[in-house]
């Protein structure tokens, strides 16, 4: 059994990437051909782009697929108190298994205490919580940059400034203060993979999967490649790190296939290859 715990969906076209379509029939018919089972979506609130796919909307398009489940989200730069009533109607009716928080593509860093309602709330509903981890990726084309689009000025893009909210270091002050909660810092943090590594020794609540670390469709060398999975094998060595592993893709970012291939280049044992295919979601999230 195989679980894709990070995952997006789109209905429109994509550019520069592994394919053109993330609807949820086109993910489908990529997990049959890989041999997925589960995808886990990701709601996304990215108010400094101007785009997202809201909680509601998300669970629309799932419209009750068993081969779905999804992460709910929100946006800490607007009111609070609806948008956790939202979340947890959508948790008491079994609708979300996670919650995904955004730092940096939102003004906010994991460890303020504006954001302590949130564990809170999944805390109650004995949800994870997982955060974008490492570094920011542009949040429109160059040529929109050079314009001045939305809060682009003079070629500058401001998420170039913020990145340092989402370095894996603020998860601290959240995975010390609420040990009950299961934390997952995305896509292994990188590049910030020792800090990741220092946090995760020090907090065995919190744990990291393998999403995003290139995009599928770009000509990433075969040298990357062997760089990432060494750096996956080091955390496979920390204390209980092969139950801390996740298995991901960033879907459509990085494809089925590449994801896969991490996987498979670490040559490991059918027993902890089961651990990060699948045993581990299953340990943190209710399907």
């Amino acid at each position: 059994m195989i679980i894709d715990i990070h995952a997006h969906t789109s209905t429109h076209q994509l550019w520069n990437l592994h394919t053109a379509d993330a609807t949820i029939t086109a993910i489908e018919k990529f997990m049959a051909d890989s041999g997925i089972q589960t995808t886990i979506l990701m709601a996304t609130y990215f108010p400094l782009k101007r785009t997202g796919l809201s909680n509601r909307e998300l669970a629309r398009r799932i419209d009750g697929n068993s081969k779905f489940r999804m992460f709910g989200s929100l946006d800490l730069t607007k009111g609070l108190t609806p948008q956790l009533q939202e979340l947890a109607e959508m948790a008491a009716a079994h609708e979300i298994c996670g919650i995904k928080l955004y730092p940096g593509y939102q003004l906010f860093q994991p460890g303020e205490e504006r954001v302590f309602p949130v564990y809170e709330l999944a805390r109650e509903y004995g949800l994870p919580v997982a955060f974008h981890g490492g570094e920011l990726h542009h949040c429109c084309p160059k040529s929109e940059r050079e314009i001045g689009a939305f809060h682009c000025r003079n070629n500058h893009c401001l998420l170039d400034d913020l990145g340092e909210l989402s370095r894996p270091k603020y998860i601290y002050v959240p995975a010390q203060r609420y040990p009950e909660i299961n934390f997952v810092v995305a896509h292994l943090a990188n590049p910030y993979f020792d800090e990741l590594r220092t946090v995760m020794i020090n907090c065995p609540n919190v744990f990291t999967d393998i999403s995003g670390q290139f995009i599928s469709g770009s000509e990433d060398s075969p040298e990357y490649l062997s760089e990432v999975i060494d750096e996956i094998s080091k955390f496979l060595a920390l204390p209980h790190g092969e139950d801390r592993l996740l298995f991901g893709t960033d879907f459509p970012i990085q494809s089925h296939a590449g994801s896969l291939q991490l996987v498979e280049g670490l040559n490991l044992t059918s027993e902890v290859k089961e651990k990060i295919y699948s045993q581990n979601a299953l340990s943190i999230i209710k399907l």
